[in-house]
């Protein structure tokens, strides 16, 4: 404990920034650093005071509310609660100052590819394997992040027809990918897949998955709710902590 922290010096003001995502996950918190790349599971005393944090009420509030489920005297845990989000803070997990909304791109018009399907799934192969190892993760999420949403369509391409089509050619395009393990890497198989059933037309999202026990992730593709090109079962083994569109 910091016994060393002046009076009253405890602020509850924080916010997430925009590269971390978190979830719960039973009674934990599982937080992911995009910029970093790294996963942080909070046991739960940690996990009761990131929510606190975050929720935006005063000091006498949320150390009541702590108070009800954490062991110790009131200026005990507000010791501890100033320790660990100086952490967080240092670890760039939270900020204090309210962070300005980002600006939403201008829609895009959102081509429908329907011709050579399975060379633009081989090319959205290369590409995103490409990016994710000269840029990272950070900038190739974000570049996925930022691609217009088509929105609810319908006819051909509201996911029935078009969307066998274009798995069929993806599905193809991965037995020409030069890299033998690449369909066996679930990161970049899922964003390389979203891109590219997102730039043919299709409302689809990308979903990274947790579970805590022991710990795992796990990336995949929805279109209209349904998995797509992978197990639908990891639907029920991970917890979304992550989703494009968010």
């Amino acid at each position: 404990m910091d016994r060393t922290r002046p009076s009253g010096n405890l602020n509850t003001g924080h916010h997430v920034p925009s590269h971390i995502r978190h979830v719960r996950v039973g009674d934990r918190v599982i937080i992911l650093d995009i910029r970093s790349e790294s996963y942080f599971a909070l046991d739960p005393v940690a996990s009761l005071m990131w929510e606190e944090l975050i929720a935006g009420r005063g000091r006498d509030e949320c150390l009541r509310r702590l108070g009800e489920e954490i062991s110790g005297t009131p200026q005990e845990i507000e010791d501890d609660l100033y320790a660990f989000s100086e952490k967080c803070l240092a670890r760039g997990l939270m900020r204090e100052s309210p962070e300005a909304p980002a600006g939403e791109e201008a829609p895009r018009a959102t081509r429908a590819w329907k011709r050579f399907l399975t060379f633009r799934a081989w090319w959205s192969l290369v590409r995103t394997r490409l990016s994710l190892s000269r840029k990272g993760f950070c900038t190739t999420y974000n570049s996925a992040l930022a691609m217009a949403y088509p929105g609810e369509t319908s006819g051909d391409n509201a996911g029935g027809e078009a969307l066998e089509r274009a798995l069929t050619a993806f599905a193809a395009a991965e037995s020409f990918f030069p890299l033998g393990k690449a369909r066996l890497d679930h990161l970049p198989r899922s964003l390389a897949l979203f891109t590219f059933l997102r730039r043919t037309g299709l409302p689809v999202c990308h979903c990274i998955g947790v579970r805590p026990f022991p710990f795992s992730a796990h990336a995949w593709t929805e279109c209209h709710g349904r998995v797509v090109h992978d197990d639908a079962l990891n639907r029920n083994r991970f917890t979304i902590i992550a989703r494009i569109p968010k």
